[in-house]
């Protein structure tokens, strides 16, 4: 995203809610409110191959000014400012922080950017959105925020949101530009795309049925452009609740490999009002012939393989994560807990295994309360075992 262009459009969103203020008197039209949140963490983490421990205290301060113009027309301003307070001993990734390069990476790091600036058009049957944008796919497994990061990922972007009956909805959105969590700072913090997303949901009696279409072509990082076509089933049938995914994946843009992958998700879950426990079956395939796995790059990826975020990168073999987790709701206390096992797609190779504990809860309607916990262990070379703990506190005006 040129300085122009970021200039421009976030002088067009600060006139668009200053201007509320001058104007409201005259035209009932226009409103807008500003929100105001803090998040603060402590995040350590010990690694076998790192001699030193990191520990990471950080706090996110985040507003957002919401304007309607009118029944038509809304902007949205998003400033987020990411600040070490206390413990700074770790690494914050990509070279933000070249002289602690002896902690484990904590990718956190500090700086003041914005998060979200657009304008959107909402047509009574499609909406429009042109600026930097949050953009969510389903579970986020392919297209998502990373929003477990103090630093959001969000996408310079031009969307259309569709719902033509009440079953269909139908998206697309052009980015030419993703604002990744190392900041803007750095190189890696910025990645030029020419990429196109497409997705589509129709609920049906017995669940959602889900198709998309993505194609990246990440002018930055070549080796992570490709062409992704998939369906995704999610049903429920009483208290089981179950997921069938599949995709086919292949190299498109500059991508130096010439490979194939697919993808696969079997998933259930029996479901009760204070407790759940279910299993899942992963695979991100490989392709050794071709010279790489299957690529998730613009993913939350935090959200799967294991909150040890071993697996940021699938191997050239592919990887296969059989996992099994549990939640139980008591007192106002949310208890999870999921147990991984991974090994290659190709040749079975055992990778390792995980372990995950977390524990939520709700204060009051502002504050709220998070302690969670990865175990990772391995007796490959290539992945190091390690432990990461987070107290986190988020606080909502």
């Amino acid at each position: 995203m040129s300085n122009q262009f970021k200039k421009n459009l976030v002088t067009a969103c600060v006139l668009a809610a200053t201007s509320t203020g001058i104007y409201a008197s005259d035209n009932t039209d226009i409103s807008s409110t500003i929100d105001l949140s803090f998040r603060y963490r402590i995040e350590l983490v010990d690694q076998e191959n790192i001699v030193e421990e990191a520990n990471a205290s950080t706090m996110r301060t985040r507003a957002t000014i919401k304007t309607q113009w009118n029944s038509k027309f809304d902007s949205v301003l998003e400033f987020d400012d990411v600040t070490e307070i206390g413990m700074n001993d770790f690494n914050a990734g990509q070279g933000n922080t070249p002289d602690r390069g002896q902690f484990p990476v904590v990718a956190d790091p500090e700086g003041t950017e914005v998060n979200q600036a657009f304008i959107r058009y909402n047509g009574d049957i499609a909406k429009f959105g042109y600026g930097r944008q949050r953009i969510l796919v389903g579970n986020q497994r392919f297209i998502g925020g990373v929003g477990w990061r103090q630093n959001e990922q969000t996408y310079d972007s031009f969307t259309i949101k569709s719902k033509p009956t009440d079953k269909l909805s139908l998206n697309y959105a052009y980015v030419f530009n993703v604002n990744r969590i190392f900041g803007e700072a750095v190189n890696a913090g910025d990645h030029k795309h020419n990429t196109h997303l497409i997705n589509a949901d129709y609920q049906l009696d017995l669940g959602q049925l889900s198709a998309y279409y993505f194609s990246v072509d990440n002018e930055d990082a070549f080796a992570l452009s490709n062409n992704t076509l998939g369906i995704r089933f999610a049903g429920k049938a009483g208290d089981f609740a179950y997921t069938l995914e599949y995709a086919s994946q292949s190299e498109t843009g500059d991508n130096p490999n010439n490979y194939s992958a697919d993808y696969y998700l079997l998933s259930g879950a029996y479901q009760q009002d204070n407790f759940s426990i279910g299993a899942g079956y992963e695979v991100l395939g490989g392709d050794t012939s071709g010279g790489q796995g299957f690529t998730t790059s613009l993913a939350t990826l935090h959200k799967f393989q294991g909150w040890a975020d071993v697996f940021l990168g699938t191997p050239v073999s592919g990887i296969e994560d059989l996992y099994i987790d549990g939640t139980y709701k008591v007192n106002g206390f949310n208890f999870k807990v999921v147990y991984h096992n991974f090994s290659t797609d190709e040749n079975g190779s055992d990778l390792g295994t995980e372990i995950d504990f977390s524990v939520a809860k709700k204060i009051n309607k502002n504050l709220s309360v998070l302690f969670k916990y990865a175990d990772f262990s391995s007796d490959n070379v290539l992945y190091s075992s390690r432990e990461k703990t987070w107290l986190m506190l988020t606080y909502k005006l």
